[in-house]
């Protein structure tokens, strides 16, 4: 008998994970949670590509035929969390809801990897197929229905969905508040502290204003559960202390950058990103000129570096 994909069930709830490849191997998984209500079934995120046999078996574990999909509900675009949407589509004829901020990149892979991968010269090393596009299928699902943050899906029997925006790692990105059960399921707003990769945020300022939403989200709302993709179920306490430590990580990723722009005046920016990665034990690749490239654009707002050809200075 086949090995269970089904790794958590609660309620409503239940999460399947998917292993993630390259530098993330054996060290972390991404997940996609079925929610079921009396009137309709949803699920959050489709995952990667490479994880569509454990999405196919999952619909046999649970008895499921694939046409009693009736939603699929997006976190945000990143492609370990929408490259089975064309298949889903095409084997559910489920609805796509999502965001509408990055609508355009779930509806073309190859403007989703170019967008991120390449944003920056200094990432046009990494090859577009072996580092996004293959975690992907060949056919996109576009989005079909946006929501926004406090928007409500009811799924029956007092099984609803609340629409929380968690905006930072992606501009996008959206968590949804289960309220009979008092869950919250979030896909990267917190990442683990085993990721292998710096932390990826587009706005240090957004992405810390976010921390502190789910600190008080906690609270406010008695959340009794939170799901992950990429970690372990959590208490509300256990997950503030999450939060604490993603806190230290950014501060930490923002020291890293002060830190090399004063003691290597006109560094460049993929030196930069070397030294900063190394400095957190973590792989040197793209996701880190995001962040980076985020940051140095915040400090150059408040007038602490500042870029002369090609390079980067402190303003003492």
């Amino acid at each position: 008998m086949a090995t269970s994909v089904i790794s958590y069930r609660s309620g409503p709830f239940a999460t399947v994970s998917m292993g993630l490849p390259g530098d993330h191997e054996g060290k972390t998984a991404t997940r996609v949670f079925f929610v079921r209500g009396a009137d309709k079934l949803a699920l959050i995120d489709s995952g990667l590509y490479g994880g569509l046999p454990a999405l196919k078996q999952a619909f046999d574990e649970f008895g499921i035929e694939r046409n009693e999909l009736d939603l699929l509900l997006l976190t945000h675009e990143h492609m370990d969390h929408v490259g089975n949407n064309g298949w889903l589509k095409a084997e559910t004829d489920c609805t796509i809801v999502g965001h509408p901020a990055r609508a355009d990149r779930v509806a073309d892979n190859m403007l989703n990897a170019r967008t991120i991968v390449h944003a920056f010269p200094e990432g046009e090393s990494f090859d577009l197929k072996t580092e996004y596009l293959d975690w992907m299928g060949p056919t996109e699902g576009p989005i079909d229905t946006f929501v926004r943050d406090g928007e409500v899906i009811d799924l029956g029997g007092g099984v609803e969905l609340e629409v929380v925006e968690v905006l930072g790692h992606s501009m996008a990105e959206i968590g949804f508040f289960e309220r009979s059960t008092r869950t919250l399921i979030i896909a990267d707003p917190l990442l683990p502290p085993f990721n292998p990769v710096l932390y990826l945020y587009e706005d240090p300022n957004v992405m810390r204003a976010t921390f502190d939403k789910i600190e008080r989200f906690l609270d406010e709302r008695d959340v009794q559960a939170v799901l992950f993709a990429h970690d372990e179920v959590k208490t509300a306490a256990e997950t503030k202390a999450l939060v604490d430590d993603c806190r230290r990580r950014v501060d930490k990723v923002e020291d890293s950058i002060l830190t090399h722009v004063k003691a290597n005046p006109g560094i460049g920016f993929a030196d930069l990103r070397d030294k900063c990665c190394d400095d957190q034990n973590m792989v040197r690749e793209w996701r880190a000129l995001v962040s980076i490239d985020a940051s140095l654009k915040d400090f150059q707002k408040r007038g602490l570096v500042e870029k002369r050809n090609d390079g980067w200075y402190h303003v003492a």
